[in-house]
């Protein structure tokens, strides 16, 4: 008998106009250590699963088929009788920490709630295992009597993952943890969940829209599309020798440093579930579709003892997807001399000179006692950058290094304690009031979040028309035409499907692109993206690149994408700057930077970067170690973290050097071995 047997799950949802059947027979077994990744693109019916195992969808909804726990029944008995079990059996880990956890309780606190409500431990016992949990997840014990905002994003996800192991669970449901997290601390959280599961023999159903991370952690991986699962398998198999059409433009949608193949992004959207489907529902995105595909729905078969697939081809050999052109400029072709072909590089449309940026700090108690003045933090230290017209500049590092203070510096949000920020040549410093009204519309910003960069009253129309209208731009016919026109540029044709919409009716991919079409109505020369594409489902994510990269190139915006994903920068962006603590620590043309870097913290980036058909290597150095507060050390600030720092980097602070034509880097070791650092 399997730990969790799921057999047909259905899961249904009474809407005002009918019914939306959000999963639609899945089956799962799981077994003890085994790690199953449950993937797919947003409205798949991953989190509905996961929700529905657990016994918390809203009342709207109605569950059906049968989920066996170690033989018991649990889809009986209701809400009272889920309370046996839910989280003392089977718990679940959510997708935002800060979300998840009582901001007004402190950590200790919640990681007892449910010993206290299960009986399970009391008193000097039940503090004791929160400190055992404490330590289990890497966190110090220090932290049993913090409140959530006072950890990193990491410690915060760590607090969440000991609060579900409190009452030693055979099953741990982990919903999305590591979306919107830094390439390093989600090294470090799917490291945890893999090293409890073999040291507390868990059973994990991670849910995950990234592939590579599912590929890096998991040992077994389903692929839902439509409220079904349309694959399944041992990660090796299907990473190797996916069978579904679907699974396969997943994977081509992925981008990866260490592959020059472009990233194919999937055509059209998944069907609305609260509608009949006749036929495959992915027939109409298939580029191998046939007649029986638009009749016939696929059933799950096994194509060998583990490997199963819902495709009429069966276990013929389907031909690779086809690929989408890649519509950037090619790495390096400004380098040659610009978009223009010319023999000369064009003057930079944004020069960052000597930036820097500190704001106040926390102060202790003890610094209050004794009158010490409030520490400071330097959120950008000493930094300088040029990007030239229809260039790609990725800036790359851990939360909490600086890059979002830089790109709000950058539009003007923020302004710089020393340092100079021109625009097409002209310093920001010296303009006139109405000059840097003018510099600000040259440069736009692109949040990370559309949910919260949209004003959910205001429709699209609005939203576009708003930045015209108040910057002075035309009559309302003009600035209806320019609407009309930034819709087409970012891909929503036609645009009068959209301009009447609400925030809440479009897709996030959707939600993305109107808030870069709200850029664009600016006429900017440099957009500048943080994090644009974090939150979004893989091929989404591809689309809204693609966006980017295409205009740059069709209207030469300079594009200065703030993001923490080394994949995505490999592909997209033509320079890379590392930053670490506030300081770029290396600097250079894309495809040289990461296929040879020389700063050992770009190098532990790249080994913390999860990788489709790769072996999940251990961090070089703690996941913990920086955060937004973090204080400057002296010497070289990556040297507490370094494995392979020398004596001389506790007291040296490295100047930048050149290692290669247009690479730099702020590091001894390559001036002192003459060579690649290697960390491993």
């Amino acid at each position: 008998m399997a730990l969790l047997e799921v057999s047909g799950l259905e899961v249904f949802f009474d809407l005002p106009d009918g019914e939306l059947h959000a999963v639609q027979g899945v089956d799962l077994t799981l077994e003890p250590h085994d790690r199953l990744g449950l993937v797919g693109e947003s409205g798949s019916g991953k989190t509905t699963t996961v929700l529905g195992l657990m016994g918390l969808l809203p009342p709207t909804a109605s569950v059906a088929g049968s989920v066996r726990l170690d033989g018991r029944e649990l889809l009986v008995g209701g809400e009272q009788g889920a309370d046996s079990w839910r989280w003392k059996s089977m718990a679940t880990v959510f997708q935002g920490a800060m979300n998840a956890l009582n901001p007004v309780r402190t950590v200790g606190w919640q990681i007892a709630e449910p010993m206290r409500v299960h009986g399970t431990a009391s008193g000097t016992a039940r503090q004791a295992r929160v400190r055992d949990l404490l330590g289990l997840v890497g966190l110090p014990r220090a932290v049993e009597h913090s409140y959530p905002h006072e950890l990193s994003g990491g410690m915060r996800q760590r607090a969440a993952i000991a609060m579900a192991l409190a009452c030693e669970p055979k099953v741990l449901l982990a919903d999305e943890p590591t979306t919107a997290l830094d390439v390093v601390v989600q090294a470090g959280i799917l490291e945890l969940l893999a090293k409890l599961t073999d040291e507390l023999s868990l059973a994990l159903v991670l849910v995950t829209h990234d592939l590579a991370a599912a590929a890096s952690s998991c040992t077994r991986m389903a692929v839902m599309y439509a409220g079904r699962v349309v694959e399944s398998g041992p990660v090796e198999e299907i990473g190797t020798a996916p069978a579904h059409p679907y699974t396969r433009r997943l994977f081509a949608s992925v981008p990866d440093p260490a592959d020059d193949r472009p990233v194919a992004s999937i055509p059209g959207a998944p069907p609305r579930l609260d509608r009949p489907i006749v036929g495959c529902p992915f027939a109409p995105r298939c580029d191998v579709a046939f007649d029986r595909c638009q009749d016939e729905r696929p059933e799950l078969l096994d194509l060998t003892a583990t490997h199963s697939s819902a495709c009429h081809h069966g276990a013929e050999s389907l031909p690779p997807p086809a690929p989408v052109a890649h519509l950037g400029v090619p790495a390096g072709a400004l380098a040659d001399g610009g978009l223009s072909g010319g023999s000369q590089t064009p003057a930079p449309v944004l020069e960052l000179a000597d930036i820097e940026v500190a704001f106040p700090g926390r102060r202790s108690w003890t610094d209050l006692l004794r009158g010490r003045p409030r520490p400071e933090v330097r959120a950008v230290d000493d930094v300088s950058l040029r990007v030239l017209p229809g260039e790609m500049l990725a800036v790359v590092g851990e939360s909490g290094s600086g890059k979002t203070t830089m790109a709000h510096t950058i539009v003007g949000n923020v302004e710089p304690r020393a340092g100079e920020v021109a625009v097409a040549g002209h310093d920001r410093r010296t303009m006139t009031r109405r000059e840097r009204q003018q510099a600000r519309q040259q440069v736009q910003l692109v949040y990370q979040d559309p949910y919260e960069s949209l004003d959910p009253r205001m429709r699209v129309r609005a939203i576009l028309d708003e930045p015209m209208r108040v910057s002075g731009v035309g009559g309302r016919a003009r600035r209806a035409e320019v609407a009309d026109q930034a819709l087409r540029q970012v891909g929503l044709t036609p645009p009068e499907l959209f301009l009447g919409r609400y925030p809440h009716e479009l897709s996030g991919g959707q939600r993305q692109r109107v808030a870069i079409a709200a850029a664009l109505v600016m006429d900017p020369s440099v957009v500048v993206a943080d994090e644009p594409v974090s939150m979004l489902d893989v091929s989404i994510r591809a689309d809204v690149l693609d966006v980017l990269d295409g205009l740059r190139r069709s209207r030469s915006v300079a594009v200065v994408m703030i993001t923490h994903d080394l994949s995505t920068a490999a592909h997209y962006a033509d320079r890379i700057a590392v930053m670490y603590l506030g300081r770029i620590v290396e600097t250079g043309p894309a495809r040289e930077v990461l296929s040879n870097p020389q700063h050992p913290y770009t190098q532990a980036l790249m080994a913390a970067a999860p990788t489709l058909g790769r072996t999940p290597r251990p961090l070089p150095f703690a996941a913990e170690g920086m955060g937004a507060d973090a204080r400057v050390p002296s010497g070289c600030r990556f040297h507490p973290r370094c494995a392979v720092a020398l004596p001389s980097c506790r007291e040296h602070d490295p100047e930048a050097v050149t290692v290669g034509p247009g690479h730099e880097v702020s590091c001894v070791l390559p001036l002192a071995q003459g060579s690649e650092v290697t960390v491993s």
